[in-house]
């Protein structure tokens, strides 16, 4: 469900379907979309500012709906884990209580309006900073708790950035924020799928100092990987895919006239309708820019870690290095033939989704060292 969430998220940016729907949580008022005649001249009557195009407010809404979907799910989940922990006896009931204040401040918002946003915000900080506290005084435990509840507290705040990208006009700081909040999601949700299955590393303590010697390299490009999906959002909520139009040079030059300082102004002003994007095309060059010196660095970062995971020759390392390898070609495969193809839709949706697997693919090898190499670490504090 999640991975359809980050899918249906690029293709609705992608279709300038950002703004189908004007308002939130509705649709012109609509918990579906205006459909009758009728329907939409009274939408029109009402939202003059933005009329219907119902081209546009069917993938915004369907968006919303599997999101909202979703979000359901993720509670559900958090449930389990509540029930769980009650059964084992430990504390659960100040992160119950802290998540049902923010859905109720959630529904607050709906029919109060902006006005709660800063009460909102508060509670939100509030409940972070407990789960912050309640990991720094618990030790780690076999069920996914504080994952569980990480990730519901993250679903709710997905769902007010949602809103603020409709009710701030797709300003491009939240936009941003909102995909990162996405991958997030997934991210988390296959930490706990991880946790819960009980996949791992057969603990073999005579690989254990050369599987630790790559760990470095393993965050690095983590963090390479992070910085990049950061870039690829703020390039989306820009506009500035199509800023370079061709490869690999950019409007021939390699290395034209571009204003950085503009391309990453983050204090723009809210209240301009950022459909289509207000930046002119030097600050948008910068921001292309940007992008392919990330895709480079991860290029490398990603080349030097596969080496060295073949260079191990152990077997489940190798296969990662495969895996890796496979993901990592298809993305820059996808990434230039955005820009000579002039963005298909097909592959700047697929270019967003391979973004979110080259992601879990690093996780999930980060997530089966960290738990190899506490297991042989285990195992000789016994010996």
């Amino acid at each position: 469900m999640a991975i359809v969430v980050v899918v249906l998220g690029a293709y609705t940016r992608l279709v300038d379907a950002g703004l189908g729907c004007p308002d939130w949580p509705t649709c012109y008022g609509h918990l579906w979309v205006p459909t009758s005649e009728a329907d939409i001249a009274r939408a029109n009557e009402a939202f003059e500012h933005a009329p219907v195009e119902t081209d546009k407010t069917w993938p915004e809404q369907i968006h919303r709906i599997f999101a909202s979907s979703l979000g359901v799910m993720i509670l559900a989940i958090f449930a389990l884990a509540t029930r769980a922990r009650i059964q084992r006896a430990r504390p659960w009931k100040a992160t119950t209580v802290l998540l049902s204040l923010l859905v109720l401040g959630t529904i607050l918002r709906i029919i109060i309006g902006h006005a709660f946003d800063f009460p909102l915000l508060a509670l939100a900080a509030g409940y972070f900073g407990w789960l912050a506290w309640l990991a720094k005084r618990e030790p780690s435990s076999p069920e996914p708790y504080k994952l569980v509840a990480l990730l519901a507290g993250l679903v709710i705040l997905q769902g007010w950035f949602g809103m603020w990208t409709v009710t701030l006009n797709l300003w491009p700081q939240v936009v941003t924020v909102h995909l990162l909040g996405g991958f997030t999601t997934l991210s988390l949700l296959w930490l706990v799928f991880q946790r819960t299955s009980g996949w791992k590393w057969q603990a073999d303590t005579e690989s254990r100092p050369q599987i630790a010697r790559l760990k470095p390299l393993m965050w690095l490009f983590f963090a390479l990987v992070v910085v990049q999906i950061a870039l690829g959002g703020w390039t989306t909520s820009n506009y500035a895919a199509l800023a370079c139009p061709d490869f690999p040079t950019c409007h021939a030059e390699w290395w034209p006239h571009a204003d950085f300082k503009q391309g990453f102004n983050v204090l723009q002003h809210v209240g301009p309708n950022y459909l289509g994007g207000q930046l002119d095309n030097y600050a948008r060059t910068a921001i292309h820019l940007s992008h392919r010196i990330g895709a480079l660095l991860v290029l490398l970062s990603g080349l030097v870690l596969i080496f060295r995971l073949f260079l191990s020759k152990q077997a489940i390392l190798q296969r990662y290095a495969g895996v890796i390898s496979a993901v990592l070609a298809a993305q820059i495969a996808l990434g230039i033939t955005n820009v000579m193809a002039g963005l298909p839709l097909a592959v700047a949706v697929a270019h967003n989704a391979g973004g979110a697997v080259l992601l879990l693919c690093i996780i999930t090898l980060l997530q089966r060292t960290h738990h190899y190499l506490g297991e042989t670490q285990q195992e000789n504090s016994d010996v």
